[in-house]
């Protein structure tokens, strides 16, 4: 009988206890779920939005082959708008700067690479952005703007292609010795990178300029070593 009793007593102490506590339990458990759910619904959310981003893209790369500038600007600036953190935004820019620079808006082209380079956290895409700016400049005479764009930076896979367009600017500002310098520096750094830059091309570049303003490679070769120590 006291067993019997004992045991009521545990049923009846189970019952008063989930009638005091069901709702923390109720409210636990949904929360619980709802951060489950959520957690899910933002993974799905971005991969959703990755999977437009690329269909935009593919749309646009067709809209490119078939030389409709004004679907395919039309598309890039949905891709900008809705799309911006993805990496085809990025890639968009490029395509379109591309695409501009086909039908001879090289203005739109350079805008298109400049907002990358102001946008894009993806270092090595800001480089390219960067060495097609430059070209664009060069085609444009702007070549102080590509001393501003490019000088100075150093350390990364582009640096011989950089030096060959400082190059190039240097020239066009009839800074013959310093375009000198800076087609040096491009084919002492070849062997890093030979793909990078047509050496070739370079040495023809250097032997165009003027006789006078030749520098000696040794002696920049002794110079570049003293700074260094």
């Amino acid at each position: 009988m006291d067993e019997l009793f004992s045991e009521k007593e545990q049923i009846q102490y189970i019952r008063d206890w989930w009638r005091e506590n069901r709702n923390y339990i109720f409210i636990f458990g949904a929360l619980v779920i709802g951060s489950v759910a959520g957690t899910n619904a933002w993974k799905s959310s971005v991969e959703n939005n990755q999977l437009m981003a690329s269909s935009l893209y593919e749309s646009l790369a067709v809209e490119i082959s078939e030389n409709n500038l004004e679907a395919g600007t039309i598309i890039a600036e949905e891709i900008y708008t809705d799309h911006n953190d993805s990496i085809y935004a990025d890639q968009a820019r490029l395509a379109m700067a591309f695409f501009y620079m086909s039908q001879s808006r090289d203005e739109d082209a350079a805008n298109e690479l400049r907002q990358l380079i102001a946008d894009s956290k993806k270092h090595e895409l800001v480089l390219i952005g960067q060495m097609r700016l430059a070209k664009i400049l060069l085609y444009q005479s702007k070549y102080q703007e590509v001393l501003d764009l490019l000088e100075g930076n150093v350390g990364h896979a582009f640096e011989t292609k950089y030096s060959e367009l400082l190059g190039d600017a240097y020239y066009g500002l009839e800074d013959y010795q310093s375009a000198e310098f800076a087609y040096m520096s491009a084919l002492q750094n070849t062997a890093g990178a030979p793909q990078v830059i047509d050496a070739a091309l370079v040495q023809m570049k250097i032997n165009d300029l003027p006789e006078n303003t030749i520098v000696d490679l040794e002696l920049i070769v002794d110079e570049s070593k003293v700074d260094s120590q």
